[in-house]
């Protein structure tokens, strides 16, 4: 990005961060400096306008931008990005009966905290993803036969090109297995709005669940789930890349300073130290292997769930 790029930038935004290292905004611990960065701590009229302005910028000089949430779902470049990253961090809940609003950098897990403390138990199927509400209704997130579009009401959605506003329902969306059209469009999720239910059967549920998790997942760096699972068919019934991956006997293989977890092998850690991390070259080498062996054993083409950002899009 060049200087003048940058000082608009700064002028929209003045809490704008260069270089920051994006190693910090991901749960993989991984990536090098964004030219500029900056957070929208808040979503009020005047922050929306002001995201407005900017993108127009960014689109005007064909500047590479990135939204991002929580990085729970996100492996960034060893060099960074060379472009401008918004970190939406805007977190309000607010329950309304038998509805709950939050803007999107609500974090999924205080979400479903904040439902409980009301008594309502039907979001706990989805316990454990991590991320925020808006990269879950992004990548369409899902957990235990639950996903996000199953308890979606309507979103509040910006059209980066347009600079337009509009709430959209879940049909809108075209939702399928992790994925929703929002992939294609980079329309960005402002707030959205969730179905509560405080049906008896959900409580039960939650409690079984959140053991479940703790046995079966590991804990330590990662994006969650790195793969998706296949898509079944009469020939090939449904198996998960968990099991596809372990049993081609790729548990615990390392590369550099990533690793496929001993405990889970669909899910890829970052098992080095702050003073030497894995890198996204280490992630991807192993996120390769597995995907070779999967297909050389089974025919099944691995398909990653995790989003991979390059260097320079």
């Amino acid at each position: 990005m060049n200087k003048t790029i940058i000082q608009k930038v700064t002028e929209i935004f003045p809490g704008t961060r260069l270089k920051e290292p994006l190693s910090k905004h991901c749960t993989f611990r991984v990536g090098g400096p964004a030219d500029a960065f900056l957070e929208l701590k808040d979503l009020s009229p005047e922050t929306i306008q002001n995201l407005k302005d900017l993108l127009k910028l960014l689109k005007k000089t064909a500047t590479p931008t990135l939204i991002i949430g929580g990085g729970s779902n996100i492996l960034f470049h060893d060099k960074g990005f060379r472009g401008v990253v918004i970190k939406i961090t805007a977190n309000n809940v607010i329950i309304n009966k038998t509805t709950l609003t939050a803007e999107a950098g609500a974090i999924l897990q205080a979400v479903i905290a904040k439902a409980k403390n009301k008594g309502f138990y039907n979001l706990s199927p989805l316990t454990g993803i991590p991320g925020t509400l808006g990269g879950a209704i992004r990548g369409n997130a899902g957990a235990n036969g639950l996903e996000i579009k199953d308890v979606l009401k309507q979103a509040l959605i910006l059209n980066p090109k347009t600079g337009h506003t509009k709430t959209v329902k879940p049909k809108d969306l075209k939702f399928k297995y992790r994925h929703s059209s929002l992939k294609k469009t980079n329309e960005i999720v402002l707030q959205a709005t969730l179905k509560l239910s405080k049906a008896a059967r959900h409580k039960t549920i939650a409690t079984k669940l959140s053991q479940r998790r703790t046995q079966t997942q590991p804990y330590g760096l990662s994006a969650g789930s790195f793969f998706k699972n296949p898509d079944s068919s009469p020939d090939k019934p449904h198996l998960k890349a968990g099991y596809l991956i372990d049993q081609c006997g790729l548990k615990g293989k390392k590369q550099g300073q990533a690793q496929i977890s001993p405990k889970h092998a669909n899910f890829i850690q970052n098992a080095g130290t702050l003073a030497k991390p894995a890198t996204q070259k280490d992630v991807l080498k192993l996120a390769s292997l597995a995907k070779e062996k999967v297909y050389k054993k089974f025919k099944i083409k691995l398909e990653e769930e995790v989003q991979i950002v390059p260097e320079r899009p």
